[in-house]
């Protein structure tokens, strides 16, 4: 009898031990999560608020074709916008003819042939993906990457010669087409050089985002709530998202240079394969959105 009696009660330990380790990993990988998700969405505000032109669901589609990595089904682009990036005189550099410098050094002063110590700023592209591929390196979940295509230092005396080449593949916008300018941003493409992804990778910016399957998630925020012409970007077809995951988009007015992006993290990948959204466990799966009103711009001023 006491041996039948030992028995339930370190069952009964073991069984409340194991419930205990089990709440405390969950718990864990909830803050972990929670703390990656606001941190990615405040790098992402930030990069938005210095945009001079986000592009909406039109304009991704009118250029997809035109984007490194273009089509690619595990791929799928959703912030895809131009601002200056600066480069801070001290900035390491090559030159056209392969010596190794500083932005500073990149000009003379005239007469006595010191370095101009300039700093500059060239114009970038961005692109944010959704991507959820077979990579060993990071997890099965869904993770959020960033490529950044920038110009080259251009000659401040003949703005058509370089100082520094600009990233492979990249081909400054047109403006002197005929249009609005969304009809001219949309009519970007890209240079004949071809992308390098050795030189410009994609960085990843946080892993374990939800890989639920659209049909098994919560639906998207209605953009009309944002702007009567906000549009959902990625768009809601097979084509525009072809991975089928809303837990990474936004909500893009083009001509008010407005974006909210929304973005939902996957604590139980941590724990466990193949999780799935559930409303049951949706405090596993936090998500955020944020509201971003970039600089924008008008074409005179660019």
């Amino acid at each position: 009898m006491s041996i039948v009696i030992s028995s339930i009660v370190l069952s009964s330990l073991l069984s409340f031990m194991t419930n205990m380790l089990t709440s405390e990993r969950r718990e864990q990988a909830k803050s972990s999560s929670e703390q990656e998700v606001q941190l990615a969405l405040d790098y992402i505000s930030r990069d938005l608020q210095e945009a001079i032109y986000i592009y909406d669901a039109d304009g991704v589609q009118a250029i997809a074709d035109q984007l490194p990595h273009a089509r690619e089904v595990d791929k799928v682009p959703v912030l895809v916008f131009w601002k200056p990036t600066f480069l801070a005189q001290d900035r390491p550099v090559t030159t056209m003819d392969g010596t190794a410098t500083t932005v500073g050094c990149l000009t003379k002063l005239p007469r006595n042939d010191a370095c101009s110590q300039r700093d500059y700023f060239v114009y970038s592209l961005v692109i944010y993906y959704l991507i959820k591929d077979n990579n060993p390196a990071w997890s099965e979940a869904a993770r959020i990457g960033r490529l950044e295509l920038q110009d080259g230092i251009r000659d401040s005396n003949n703005s058509r010669n370089y100082l520094t080449n600009p990233s492979p593949g990249f081909q400054l916008f047109n403006l002197s087409q005929a249009g609005t300018l969304k009809d001219k941003m949309n009519a970007w493409q890209k240079a004949d050089t071809a992308y390098d992804s050795q030189k410009i990778p994609i960085e990843v910016l946080v892993d374990y985002v939800d890989p639920s399957p659209s049909d098994r998630a919560p639906k998207p925020l209605d953009c009309q709530n944002i702007s009567s012409v906000a549009q959902l970007v990625p768009a809601n077809t097979q084509l525009a998202n072809p991975l089928q995951i809303n837990s990474f988009y936004a909500c893009v007015d083009a001509a008010r240079n407005l974006a909210q992006v929304y973005l939902r993290g996957s604590a139980l990948m941590r724990l466990e394969q193949n999780a799935v959204y559930s409303d049951a466990q949706a405090v596993y799966f936090p998500s955020l959105n944020i509201q971003v009103k970039s600089r924008g711009t008008t074409s005179s001023k660019f």
